[in-house]
């Protein structure tokens, strides 16, 4: 079943972002602005879990997502980590979140990741095969741009994503050991090979 926008809105506006008036040498107040999405993404997931990057970290690099970035790791928690996590009963392990592109370069993403846009998220659940967790997104009708599971000698993973830039393409895809990817549906192991 489809999750209607309309809660994702009223949440979204309840804790976007809050303007605090601040007291400056204490003459005439300034105001800061900072954004609440800097805790809580939803209902299992925070800011921290979706930007946490070993790469990040070994480069010294600031991996902090811009505002709109912030909002799409909000979206993707809301229609698609949250209601696969409240569904399974186990916690969803996000293993790479946002990337600023000095990561994603760092990790040999995509010039063109999802992840760079906040749009994407790769994630495993302890238990649970690559393959039966894609197949448990695509069961429970959760929406998606890209679905695709990674063989263990990839990383065990499952990437999924979610855009607002465009109609979502629901492309299922498989990350065989061997390299590329293969067109993949609930049941079969893909077809021709492809890279994406």
């Amino acid at each position: 079943m489809k999750r209607s926008a309309a809660p994702y809105v009223a949440g979204a506006i309840g804790v976007g972002v809050l303007a605090l008036a601040v007291l400056s040498g204490g003459s005439r107040p300034a105001v800061a602005v900072r954004s609440a999405v800097a805790g809580a993404l939803g209902r299992f997931f925070t800011l921290a879990e979706l930007t946490a990057s070993a790469a990040a970290v070994r480069l010294g690099v600031d991996n902090t997502p811009p505002l709109e970035a912030q909002e799409n790791l909000r979206r993707l928690v809301f229609y698609v980590l949250d209601p696969l996590q409240a569904s399974l009963g186990r916690k969803v392990r996000v293993t790479s979140g946002f990337r600023t592109p000095a990561v994603n370069e760092a990790v040999g993403g995509s010039a063109t990741s999802q992840h760079m846009s906040g749009e994407a998220a790769d994630i495993m659940v302890s238990g649970l095969s690559a393959v039966e967790l894609a197949t448990a997104v695509i069961r429970l009708r959760l929406p998606f741009d890209r679905l695709i599971w990674y063989d263990l000698e990839r990383g065990g993973h499952v990437h999924v994503s979610l855009t607002v830039r465009r109609a979502n393409r629901g492309e299922t895809l498989h990350a065989p050991a061997a390299g590329g990817y293969q067109p993949w549906a609930p049941g079969d192991m893909g077809g021709g090979n492809r890279s994406a």
